[in-house]
């Protein structure tokens, strides 16, 4: 098991730190190799630590050092952050919190986008489901033993990234806690987490992480597929499509006792082991029928060969407003040659 020295604030991975203004600037170098997600979780996690070391030193240059740390992340994310600004047309009422599970405000998983993934998400739509899995925490052993079970069966870089979130809010929450029970409680439970994350790596999990391919080729598989479609395909790409392509929010989106994620991830287990040998195209460089199965699933081996290879199919009703708005064009095209004529 992994000991934790509570204490050491400067960095929590290593070449990650606060220390000074270079090392900020070589943290922000050194993360550029990592998706965005992470980065932004990591960053927001050195200025927390570097906040609360600010406020135990009384050394002078140190503070000075830290401070000028600080500001270059703090810039980092207020350009982030612009970026994002920048690319909304018009702004957007605020979403409404969902309900809080837990009886803490530390047993919520709240801050899915910001502490779990850091990911750029659109706003929240009244008919589409939520992306957060409820019921993880952190108060005590059963509350950690209850998330990792929650966990079982879902995307393993999500798994990963939702338990880090947790300990890292677990470990803020220590800062401020003086309970004695409490204390203990949520050190259990960051122990289990702990030893999940050393299990996770160990077993080399990452690698079984079934990335999404884009509903558009999804579509595309299913109209090459022809009968050869089944039941439970047809529901998945229906709940695919009711979330907008937006494979986040197959974890809250019901199966029967299951989420369509875990569904997914059980169904492609069994196909990546069956086909394991399989040819994956043709002569003509199309799907071959073992390939098709695991597409109608949003999987490939080989991601960049299809999204290259197979072209995505639009929405029916997209399909048909593209369609009126290049007759209109034609059409006053050849009213205007008339004219000139």
């Amino acid at each position: 098991m992994r000991t934790t020295k509570m204490g050491k604030d400067d960095k929590e991975d290593s070449g990650f730190g606060f220390k000074d203004k270079a090392k900020a600037e070589e943290t922000l170098r050194l993360l550029e190799q990592h998706d965005l997600n992470y980065r932004r979780l990591t960053v927001r996690g050195l200025l927390g630590r570097a906040k609360r070391v600010l406020s135990m030193t009384k050394a002078e240059d140190k503070i000075k050092n830290i401070k000028e740390a600080m500001e270059v992340f703090e810039n980092w994310l207020a350009d982030l952050n612009k970026d994002k600004t920048d690319d909304k047309k018009k702004p957007e009422k605020k979403e409404q919190k969902e309900e809080k599970n837990g009886d803490d405000k530390e047993d919520t998983f709240k801050e899915s986008s910001s502490d779990e993934e850091m990911e750029e998400q659109p706003k929240e739509k009244k008919d589409q489901p939520a992306d957060t899995v409820p019921g993880l925490g952190f108060k005590d052993k059963e509350a950690a033993d209850n998330t990792i079970k929650e966990l079982e069966g879902r995307d393993p870089d999500y798994q990963k990234l939702a338990v880090k979130g947790l300990i890292g809010r677990a470990k803020r929450v220590l800062t401020c806690t003086r309970d004695e029970t409490k204390l203990s409680n949520i050190k259990e439970a960051i122990s289990i987490f702990e030893k999940f994350l050393d299990d996770f790596d160990s077993l080399h999990l990452s690698k079984q992480n079934n990335p999404y391919l884009s509903l558009g080729i999804v579509r595309t598989a299913v109209k090459l597929a022809g009968d050869h479609v089944t039941d439970q395909q047809e529901s998945f790409i229906a709940a695919y499509a009711s979330a907008n392509g937006e494979y986040k929010r197959l974890r809250t989106v019901k199966a029967e006792d299951k989420t369509w994620d875990i569904v997914r991830n059980t169904a492609l287990k069994q196909l990546k082991e069956k086909y394991a040998d399989a040819k994956l195209f043709n002569e003509k460089d199309e799907p071959t029928p073992e390939h098709l199965e695991l597409l109608l699933w949003a999987y490939s081996p080989e991601p960049a060969r299809v999204k290259k290879l197979v072209p995505e199919t639009k929405e029916e009703k997209e399909e048909n407003k593209e369609s009126r708005k290049r007759r209109s064009s034609a059409n006053e095209e050849e009213s205007s040659k008339k004219k000139k004529e």
